[in-house]
């Protein structure tokens, strides 16, 4: 019997010892080959072959490739993950760290994976695709008098797959005296109550809604806030908000008309920015389509002592941003941010220019100054621009198995009933009030592995924005409203706000992350010009993110904490939102 249990003993640990040498054998997945077996050679990495080796896909849609290892002893394994994925035409194809191929025009292009000094290949063939028809979202909406609605031309292409094309279309009015549209934006304004016909026209397509006008009553113009107490040299806003006989609102301060009845004490702008210009009072008298209301502004005696600008000294490469802030000290010895009412000026303006938010770009090498002017004060920085151009970011973030999704939510997505939201694109949440309507061949995931590996995915795919380079650093927020920016990494400690439209100008990867809040108002437009593309530009808020009605919002929404809210009637038909924490939505359209 103790032989037997000797034997037995032996038995477990060779195989005990096989198994680990086996296990040892199969890793090394950054190694040229592998460590020898039992005595056996090493099995040297012969080559790596991605599959499939060709394939054809339509503009917009994607292609899983696989890169295989393949071993001196025959065997091979899946390095997919961990090969290097590179894209020689990213005009024709893009793909990502996965290994997942997405078509961007017409054309070949070949896709590289490199693992351990070996790489193979496969050819895309991304096929034309021409336009079909073209629908006009939101379908049939109405507002009041004064209220405005964003309208969106969505084309549909021979291959199926459907894209925002309002940049590339033309709307029109069929009857302005009801309803006034800006031919280029798409957005509408109530006129008089009634009905008009809303077209939008491309090439020799076009397509149609209608906009109703309702019939309703104007009663009375709210003016906020009532008493307002400004520094002099500081800005403040007021809204004016319009209210109906069947019980709606609706901000009307970009159409209505302001006065002041002592200028000199403080200047309103036409639309509702205060501006402090001596010590006193006045009274801001504003009227909108016969009604009336009035603000009381205080100019404080208080008077700016000096300007510092900061920081004192930077250095940014040829093509490089550097965000200066303004900060006032006032004779009462009181300090605040006067970044956004100052007048940014460069010493040298074909060594560096800066933009009336403080960002500093640099054009050549050189050293020159930075001021920030407010009536007779001023403060003065310096910045370097060293020759060597600015470096390229390092690509899109990669939002892995997230990518399908439209809309994440990771606690709870709400949705109002009855509404008219549409989803292009999967859609997840373990809760979910009213289930929004799904176009196209998506789910909608409330457990399980996808909703999961999503929620996982999403975390990563924050984690790469926020270990970026930043090429904008500001220690305060900004409005970026009226801005019109080049790629790059923006990054703000205060919370980032739109107001008006942002234009992004450029092909590249865009970045904007905040330690704080992320904001739009009612009708806001972030429009993509020059190549810029919404599937390069992604927004890092680490507060809550609240889209204003009626806007017209692009790119991915990454929440890792915080809940995003989506105004109504906001379209993000090419952009995503995705929260670890709550989503609400109401009658929005939303296509990744």
């Amino acid at each position: 019997m103790n032989a037997l249990k000797r034997y037995s003993s032996k038995l477990i640990c060779a195989v005990g010892f096989l198994a680990a040498a086996l296990v040892a054998g199969c890793g090394g997945g950054g190694d040229q080959g592998r460590d020898p077996i039992l005595g056996l050679p090493a099995a040297d990495l012969v080559s790596v072959a991605v599959t499939p080796a060709t394939a054809s896909i339509a503009i917009g849609a994607t292609q899983k490739l696989a890169a295989t290892a393949v071993y001196s002893d025959g065997s091979s394994r899946d390095v997919t993950v961990g090969a290097v994925w590179t894209s020689a035409t990213p005009a024709v194809a893009t793909v990502n760290a996965t290994g997942l191929a997405a078509g961007v025009n017409a054309g070949n292009a070949v896709v590289t994976a490199a693992f351990s000094g070996k790489s193979g290949s496969s050819t895309l063939t991304v096929l034309p695709a021409t336009l079909q028809s073209i629908a006009v979202l939101p379908a049939n909406p109405s507002i009041n008098i004064g209220a405005s609605q964003q309208f969106v031309a969505m084309g549909t292409f021979s291959n199926n797959t459907t894209r925002d094309i309002s940049a590339l279309s033309s709307f029109k009015s069929a009857t302005p005296t009801v309803a006034t549209i800006d031919a280029a934006s798409g957005l509408a304004r109530g006129v008089t109550p009634g009905t008009s016909v809303i077209t939008a026209t491309s090439g020799a397509l076009s397509g149609s809604t209608t906009l109703t006008v309702n019939p309703v009553t104007l009663m009375s113009l709210m003016l906020t806030p009532k008493n307002s107490i400004l520094q002099v040299g500081a800005t403040g806003q007021l809204s004016a908000t319009a209210s109906y006989s069947d019980g709606t609102t609706a901000d009307v301060t970009s159409l209505t008309t302001f006065s002041s009845t002592v200028a000199a004490s403080a200047s309103v702008g036409a639309a509702g920015q205060l501006t402090g210009l001596a010590a006193g009072t006045t009274v801001i008298n504003a009227g909108y389509n016969g009604k009336t209301d009035f603000a009381n502004v205080t100019v404080s005696a208080v008077t700016l002592s000096n300007i510092v600008v900061t920081p004192a000294s930077a250095t940014v490469a040829i093509g490089g941003a550097q965000q200066y802030v303004a900060t006032g000290t006032y004779s009462d010895n009181s300090v605040a941010n006067i970044t956004a009412s100052v007048a940014w000026t460069s010493g040298n303006n074909t060594i560096a220019t800066v933009l009336n938010t403080g960002v500093a770009t640099g054009v050549a090498a050189g050293t020159t100054s930075i001021t920030a002017t407010s009536g007779l004060k001023s403060g003065t920085a310096s910045l370097t621009v060293n020759a060597a151009a600015a470096p390229a970011p390092t690509g899109s973030v990669s939002l892995g198995r997230a990518a399908s999704f439209a809309v994440l939510a990771g606690t709870a997505l709400t949705n109002n009933s009855g509404g008219t939201t549409l989803i292009t694109g999967d859609v997840g949440s373990p809760s979910q009030t009213t289930d929004p309507t799904i176009a196209g061949p998506y789910t909608n995931y409330k457990s399980g592995a996808p909703l999961d590996n999503a929620l996982n995915d999403l975390q990563l795919a924050i984690t790469d924005a926020n270990s970026r380079t930043c090429d904008v650093d500001s220690a305060s927020g900004i409005d970026l409203g009226g801005a019109t920016l080049s790629p790059g990494v923006y990054c703000y400690a205060g919370a980032i706000s739109v107001t008006g439209t942002l234009t992004l100008n450029g092909p590249g990867v865009y970045i904007f992350r905040t330690k704080s809040t992320l904001n739009t108002t009612a009708n806001s437009i972030v429009s993509l010009l020059g190549g810029a593309s919404a599937d390069n530009l992604t927004w890092v808020p680490v507060g809550p993110t609240t889209l204003g009605a009626n806007s017209v919002f692009k790119g991915s929404i990454l929440g890792q904490a915080a809940a995003i809210t989506v105004g109504d009637n906001t379209t993000l038909l090419n952009g995503r939102v995705l929260s670890a924490a709550a989503v609400t939505l109401r009658n929005n359209q939303i296509a990744k």
